[in-house]
C-alpha cells in the first residue's frame, strides 16, 4: 500500500502521486475510507411528502452502489433504510410509491415503515425468529432544509461534518427551496473522481480557463479559507463589490498506519 504525507507547511507542497489517479487499490480504498464514512446526499422532503412515502435510491450509482430507501411512516416519521432483502438480499422498494408495509416480492417477507420485521410466510417453526438481524439496516439521517444526508458508516456526527457550512449560509431559507427539473441539466464528466474534487478545491485555473467568471471578479481578491478537517470556502469578489461565496467540502484520505 502506497503511503502518503501531506507537510503541514503548504510552501512544501508537491503534485500528488499518480498512484492516487492510476491505482485501483487506491480507488476501492477511498470507497471505504472516504466515501462510506462520509455524508452523503439522499434526496429531499419532497420526494417523502406524505405518510407512506417511499423513495428508492442509490448512493453513489456505479460507485458504491449501496440500494437504500427513504420512508415516511404513519407517524410521518422520517427513516433511511437499506433496500435490500435481510432474507436473500433482493430489493423491497423498486419505485417511488405509498404503502402500508414493505414487502419483499421474492418470498413475501414484510416489514413495518420503519424497517422493523413483521411477517414471513412459512417460516412459524424456525427457532429464534425473528431477531434484530430480520430487519432492515436503519442508518442515520441528517435533514438540513428540506435536504437529507445519510452515511453507510457515520464516521463522524453530521453536527460537526457540516457545521461550517451551515454557519456560512444559514441565511439561505433552504426550508422554501423547490427542485426545477425544467432548471436542471446533468452533466456526466469522464474523469477520475479526485481529478474534479481538485478542480473545484482550487482557483489558480479561473483566468485561463473560465474567461466569463474571470470577467465578473476580481481574481485578485479571490481567496481561499479552511475549515479543518472538513470542508473549505472559496470567496472570489466580483468587479461591481459582491462576494461570490463557493463552499467545497474537503475530502480527507484517513489511512491508519
Amino acid at each position: 500500500m502506497t503511503n502518503f504525507f501531506v507537510d503541514a507547511d503548504i510552501s512544501r507542497a508537491q503534485t500528488i502521486l499518480t498512484d492516487v489517479y492510476n491505482s485501483a487499490e487506491f480507488f476501492e480504498m477511498a470507497k471505504e475510507k472516504i466515501f462510506a464514512g462520509s455524508w452523503q446526499y439522499a434526496g429531499d422532503t419532497d420526494m417523502v411528502q406524505t405518510n407512506g412515502s417511499c423513495h428508492p435510491f442509490t448512493v453513489l450509482e456505479k460507485f458504491i452502489d449501496e440500494p437504500l430507501l427513504l420512508t415516511r411512516d404513519e407517524k410521518g416519521q422520517l427513516h433511511c433504510l437499506s433496500n435490500a432483502c435481510t432474507h436473500r438480499g433482493n430489493l423491497v422498494v423498486y419505485e417511488n410509491c405509498r404503502l402500508t408495509n414493505l414487502r419483499c416480492k421474492y418470498h413475501g417477507r414484510m416489514f413495518n415503515l420503519d424497517g422493523k420485521f413483521k411477517s414471513m410466510p412459512e417460516f412459524k417453526e424456525v427457532k429464534d425468529f425473528p431477531s434484530p438481524a430480520d430487519d432492515l439496516t436503519a442508518l442515520p439521517l441528517f435533514q438540513w432544509g428540506k435536504l437529507l444526508f445519510t452515511s453507510l458508516n457515520q464516521r463522524y456526527p453530521a453536527e460537526v461534518f457540516f457545521k461550517d457550512m451551515q454557519e456560512w449560509v444559514s441565511w439561505l431559507p433552504l426550508e422554501d427551496f423547490h427542485f426545477r427539473s425544467d432548471l436542471s441539466k446533468d452533466y456526466f464528466i469522464n474523469a477520475n473522481w479526485v481529478l474534479y474534487c481538485e478542480n473545484y478545491l482550487e482557483g489558480f485555473h479561473i483566468p485561463f480557463v473560465h474567461a466569463g467568471l474571470n470577467a465578473a471578479i476580481d481574481f485578485t481578491d479571490y481567496s481561499t479559507e479552511l475549515f479543518y478537517p472538513f470542508s473549505s470556502l472559496q470567496i472570489g469578489v466580483s468587479k461591481t463589490g459582491r462576494a461570490i461565496l463557493i463552499f467545497r467540502l474537503l475530502l480527507l484520505i484517513m489511512v491508519k498506519k
